[in-house]
């Protein structure tokens, strides 16, 4: 959605706040856009969305699996490097970066979100739940052409393309650790009619979590998949529990591997900068102790051997340095494990906290 805005509306460095077009103006926060010259940024994303536009279609048309794999694969990795050019804008160091064109196109990401709602609503489709360039809507006895033909006339309202990605059997919303009233906006978990799992946010999503807990998550979430409804699902649910047990089992055993509870961690900053002794940080500080060089943006995995530790260092150690004369905290990834699981709980909130599973 942000590249094809930034194309749409000639979004870039230099054509934001020209001196040529004052009455061009972005919604709520005025500024204003050149309509006399076409932006880089906007030339540059035009032929990277015409082709990420008819991959998404071969995937739609294609019958090989192989192929339509690859045309999927295609089609995410433009999209990935495209996203990259909105974050850019609002990057202090990026060269072809400017913080007001960073605003202007969240400006009309919520513009169109909001006129998005209001055909949804006229539409007499109840909205669930929406996030910068989604909608989840709900309208009983409803057909997918009718959310394809949604689809098509949010598009043409707000001059954006939007897609309609499949109906969902199930879709579940975790709620927020601090106020379980209100879900997190970016997490969440569903199965389409057609099987496909689809996560966002949760742990078997996370590339920080520990291949254990993962291999845990994920393997909960394939029976859960197998549900078509609210009331199967919560069938399935004491199967969810015995996996549960079975790994905390293999906690308590010390039957897991350092490789399986290791912890990938990008790095915010060169370790002497770290000013708090997260765990990150404390390994960060070991590695560098060890004369190993690292820099921002470079990952390091490190075990979490006893959190509780008067002594800091001996907290986390490095992967790549921890040997058979150390241990892992098996209480900490007990409580990682249980926390995975819990998502997977709608309700009853006093054993699991309030979540809502949604058919």
């Amino acid at each position: 959605m942000y590249p094809a805005m930034m194309a749409r509306y000639n979004i870039s460095p230099e054509t934001i706040n020209c001196p040529c077009c004052p009455h061009n103006l972005v919604p709520e926060i005025g500024h204003h856009l050149c309509t006399k010259r076409r932006g880089l940024i906007p030339r540059f994303l035009e032929p990277f969305l015409a082709k990420r536009a008819e991959y998404k279609r071969l995937k739609k048309t294609a019958t090989d699996p192989e192929w339509k794999a690859r045309y999927d694969a295609r089609q995410s990795a433009l999209k990935w490097g495209m996203v990259t050019t909105f974050g850019y804008q609002g990057y202090k160091n990026a060269r072809f970066g400017k913080i007001e064109a960073h605003e202007a196109i969240t400006a009309y990401a919520r513009e169109k979100l909001l006129q998005a709602k209001e055909i949804v609503e006229a539409e007499g489709f109840e909205m669930i739940h929406a996030i910068v360039d989604s909608l989840w809507i709900k309208k009983p006895g409803t057909t997918e052409a009718d959310y394809e033909a949604l689809a098509e006339r949010i598009s043409k309202a707000c001059e954006i393309p939007i897609a309609f990605e499949g109906v969902y059997r199930w879709v579940l919303f975790p709620p927020s650790k601090s106020d379980p009233e209100i879900g997190v906006p970016n997490r969440y978990l569903g199965v389409f009619q057609n099987g496909e799992v689809k996560l966002r946010g949760i742990e078997a999503r996370r590339g920080d979590t520990p291949p254990f807990i993962r291999a845990a998550q994920t393997e909960m979430i394939e029976i859960l998949s197998q549900a078509k409804n609210r009331e199967a699902y919560e069938a399935l649910l004491p199967e969810i529990e015995a996996i549960r047990e079975a790994y905390r089992e293999r906690l308590k055993a010390r039957r897991v591997s350092f490789w399986e509870l290791a912890i990938a961690k990008t790095l915010s900053k060169s370790p002497s900068e770290y000013q708090k002794d997260s765990l990150t940080a404390i390994v960060a500080k070991e590695l560098a102790g060890r004369g190993v060089r690292l820099s921002p943006g470079q990952s390091i995995s490190y075990v979490i051997t006893d959190a509780k530790s008067r002594v800091k260092s001996d907290r986390a150690r490095a992967l790549g340095f921890i040997d058979g004369s150390w241990g892992f905290d098996a209480e900490k990834y007990e409580s990682l494990l249980i926390q995975a699981a819990e998502v997977l709980f709608p309700d009853p909130p006093d054993r699991f906290g309030q979540k809502k599973l949604l058919p």
